[in-house]
C-alpha cells in the first residue's frame, strides 16, 4: 500500500521554473529600485504592482499545472489570488496606491515571507540539502514587513524604496532557491518511484 507522499509523487513537480522566473522578475524589479532612486513614488508603485501581480500569475500557473500535494497547496493559492489582487490595485488606481503603498507592500511582503516559511519547512521535511536558505530568506521578508506595517508612515518614501528594493532581491533569490530545491524534490521523488 502506497503512502500518501508517494503517491502524491507519482507526478513529479511540474513547473519548478516558474519560481525560478519569478525570482529572477523579482531580483530585476529590486535592481531597478537601487539603479534609480530617485524615479517617482508613482514609477515604483508601477514596478511593484507589475511585479506582485506577475508573481501571483506565475504561482496559479504553478500551483494548477501540478496534481503534488507540496506545490498545490492552499496557502500558496491564498497568497497567489492576494498577489494579483494587491498587483492590480497598485497598477491602476493611482490616488489608492500613493496612500496605501507601504501597508499593501507589507501586507505583500508578510504574506509571501509567510508562505516562503511554509514551504522552506516543507522542503526542511523532505529532507532537502540547504532547505535553511528559504527560510532564511522568508525571515527577511517578515521582518522587514513588520517594520514596514508598524511604521507605515513614520517610514518615508526614501526608506520605503529601500525595503522594497531589499525586499525583492531577498524574495527573488528565495524564490529561486525554492525553484531549484523543488527540482531536487521532483529528482528525488523519480528516483523512488523508479
Amino acid at each position: 500500500m502506497e503512502n500518501n507522499m508517494t503517491k502524491t509523487s507519482e507526478q513529479p513537480i511540474g513547473r519548478w521554473w516558474l519560481s525560478i522566473i519569478v525570482g529572477l522578475v523579482a531580483i530585476a524589479a529590486g535592481v531597478i529600485v537601487f539603479i534609480n532612486p530617485v524615479a517617482s513614488y508613482l514609477a515604483i508603485a508601477l514596478w511593484l504592482g507589475v511585479a506582485v501581480f506577475l508573481s501571483g500569475i506565475f504561482s496559479l500557473v504553478q500551483c494548477f499545472s501540478t496534481d503534488n500535494s507540496f506545490v498545490r497547496n492552499v496557502w500558496v493559492v491564498i497568497a497567489a489570488v492576494v498577489d494579483i489582487i494587491i498587483g492590480v490595485a497598485l497598477m491602476f488606481n493611482t490616488l489608492f496606491t500613493v496612500v496605501m503603498l507601504p501597508i499593501l507592500f507589507g501586507i505583500w511582503l508578510l504574506c509571501r515571507g509567510g508562505v516562503l516559511l511554509i514551504q522552506g519547512m516543507d522542503l526542511r521535511g523532505f529532507r532537502v540539502r540547504n532547505a535553511g536558505w528559504v527560510i532564511l530568506g522568508a525571515i527577511v521578508m517578515i521582518a522587514v514587513s513588520f517594520v514596514v506595517l508598524l511604521m507605515p508612515q513614520s517610514v518615508g518614501v526614501e526608506a520605503v524604496i529601500i525595503f522594497i528594493g531589499i525586499a525583492f532581491i531577498a524574495y527573488g533569490i528565495s524564490a529561486i532557491m525554492l525553484g531549484f530545491k523543488l527540482y531536487d524534490v521532483s529528482e528525488k521523488m523519480k528516483s523512488v518511484n523508479d
